[in-house]
């Protein structure tokens, strides 16, 4: 057996990082990942915060990660000291969904991190399946954010968005200045709306982009409306500033009941379209768009911190004031 560093999570509010072992031999389709970042989540908080009612305990946290192959099985495709992002969602491959190319949707999906282990360690195994190898000219840090912007792209995909669309995302965290960051490199004129001045001014920093709070939008309507924040205000807010004959996006996740006028939505033709995660064709997807210099996602990551100060960085993402942080695992 060998051993790495870990992040463990015994139970809700309790984490620690610990010596783990592994196994010493791989089985024919795994590869051993040496990780280089991985990226804290809002789901990752709310498996820490136990608000996920699926999430299981004790578990290793972590689904956002970039690696370099160290070890492979001997059924594996990828060759030693290949850099890969993980696809954290298993899927059956045999199910309705799956064989039409929704494994996003897949019956029997597991998202590592939150029902079965996740990939915050030093060293990982994993099945090849759940690998996706990362072109050499893509920096690290661009590479690291392949597994969030495909949860973008994905979303983003359902919408017609043309030069001059106008587009609002409600809601700047990760996923929301994403979004942000795409609709400006497809053309549209952006409005991103947020109750924190700190994420307004990160989503400034992506571009020309029209920034105000919830209260400060007066009567403005909108061709495609994101909606990111996944809290009640934020929704209903969502579906009262589509234009008639316009798209909601509902990409934000929250339990809470919603109040909805159907009267609205129906005389107006407004569509509203749920949104999850991705599928291998959006990694690929998102490996393109951010290997195209002209994609400005830079403001998106907000600091690197060493693996050893784990509690001050999930301190700092809980906070809110933050957009990406990163978990750096050089030893």
């Amino acid at each position: 057996m060998s051993n790495t560093l870990e992040l463990y999570l015994k139970r809700p509010n309790e984490l620690e990082l610990r010596t783990a072992e592994m196994a010493s031999r791989l089985k024919d389709n795994e590869v051993k990942i040496k990780m280089i970042y991985g990226g804290i989540c809002g789901s990752d908080l709310r498996v820490y915060q136990g608000a996920i009612s699926y999430a299981q305990y004790p578990i290793r946290p972590g689904h956002e990660a970039l690696g370099t192959i160290i070890e492979a099985g001997a059924a594996v495709p990828y060759d030693i000291g290949t850099r890969v992002v993980v696809f954290p969602n298993t899927f059956c491959g045999t199910c309705e969904f799956c064989l039409n190319e929704k494994t996003n949707i897949c019956i029997k999906k597991k998202p590592l991190g939150v029902a079965i282990d996740g990939v915050f360690a030093q060293e990982v195994i994993l099945d090849a399946k759940y690998v996706f190898p990362v072109p050499g000219n893509l920096p690290d840090e661009r590479a690291i954010l392949i597994e969030p912007f495909a949860v973008t792209i994905h979303a983003l995909k359902k919408a017609s968005i043309l030069p001059g669309t106008t587009v609002a995302i409600v809601g700047c965290g990760t996923e929301g200045l994403l979004a942000v960051a795409l609709a400006l490199h497809l053309g549209a004129k952006v409005t991103a709306i947020d109750v924190n001045p700190v994420k307004l001014e990160i989503a400034k920093a992506l571009g020309a982009v029209t920034a105000l709070m919830p209260q400060a939008v007066n009567g403005e309507l909108f061709d495609v409306v994101v909606e990111a924040a996944g809290v009640k205000a934020a929704i209903q807010q969502a579906m009262q500033i589509v234009k008639p004959g316009g798209t909601m996006i509902a990409l934000g996740i929250t339990g809470e009941p919603v109040n909805m006028s159907p009267i609205h939505i129906v005389r107006n033709e407004i569509s509203i379209l749920g949104t999850i995660i991705y599928t291998l064709k959006d990694f690929a997807d998102a490996i393109e768009y951010l290997s195209c210099p002209s994609l400005f996602v830079e403001p998106v990551i907000s600091k690197v911190v060493p693996l050893a100060d784990y509690q001050a960085a999930y301190a700092q993402a809980l906070s809110g004031n933050y957009a990406k942080i990163l978990l750096a695992f050089a030893r």
